[in-house]
């Protein structure tokens, strides 16, 4: 009998070559070799079948393409590609990585859930993306370095490109997060409201954002924002006793 577990895992020949052909060149079927050399993770006898479609995975995962780990010696030319060099430090990371996954999917996941419980694979932490880091350290680390106006021009670039792609999370929460790591982290009141601002904007019927950009003025003693912003969360929300609270305290 074949299982939906095999169905997902067992995708024919031309599914993978197709999928391969999209992130390299049409002429990488012929310029990859039929044997390989410097395998040092991989099974010595791996196939050429079975060896595209992990490139491949590890394309779609990383949103990169071959020259990503691949050194090539004249730029634009496929066949100039050093398939067996160690040149690139990708190539490296990739190794540890392919060794990491395999010892998480054969010892520590079957550990801590169980046998037959799912899989790691690339995707999982990278989401197509070559940088595996959350929006929020993103934004946050763009922040540090360059300021809130950066910050906020990195976030709508972002969700520009990749709002529902699943390779960043976009929901409110990732806002409302940093702005609070800026008000209680670092001290910086203003840098929070221009977040929240923004939170609003992107999310106008989200009663946390208006919550938390209330709490926020308080600290400014913006009085008038703090009643608007908890009028908002009580017009979105009757039931909310965050706002109800604030408005008993301040809308006097």
């Amino acid at each position: 009998m074949t299982t939906k577990r095999s169905l997902r895992f067992a995708a024919p020949a031309w599914v993978l070559v197709a999928l391969f052909l999209v992130l390299c060149p049409i002429q990488a079927m012929a310029e990859i070799p039929d044997t390989f050399t410097n395998l040092k993770v991989f099974p010595q006898d791996i196939g050429k079948r079975q060896l595209l479609g992990a490139m491949r995975d590890f394309s779609t995962s990383l949103g990169v393409r071959c020259t990503f780990c691949h050194i090539q010696r004249e730029p634009g030319e496929f066949d100039s590609i050093d398939w067996a060099s160690d040149e690139l430090d990708h190539k490296e990371e990739a190794r540890g990585m392919m060794m990491m996954t395999r010892n998480i999917n054969s010892e520590l996941l079957p550990a801590a859930v169980g046998e037959g419980e799912g899989r790691v694979r690339c995707i999982t932490c990278h989401r197509g993306l070559e940088d595996p880091r959350t929006l929020n350290d993103v934004l946050l680390d763009t922040i540090e370095e360059n300021g809130v106006e950066v910050g906020i021009a990195r976030y709508r670039e972002l969700r520009e490109q990749y709002y529902g792609s699943g390779s960043y999370d976009f929901s409110p929460m990732v806002l409302t997060s940093l702005a609070e790591s800026l008000a209680q982290g670092k001290g910086d009141m203003d840098g929070a409201v221009q977040i929240l601002d923004l939170g609003v904007e992107m999310n106008p019927e989200d009663v946390t954002t208006h919550i938390m950009r209330s709490k926020v003025l308080i600290f400014k003693g913006d009085k008038e924002g703090v009643i608007a912003s908890a009028k908002k969360a009580w017009e979105l929300d009757p039931e909310s006793q965050q706002a109800r609270e604030i408005l008993e305290q301040f809308d006097k």
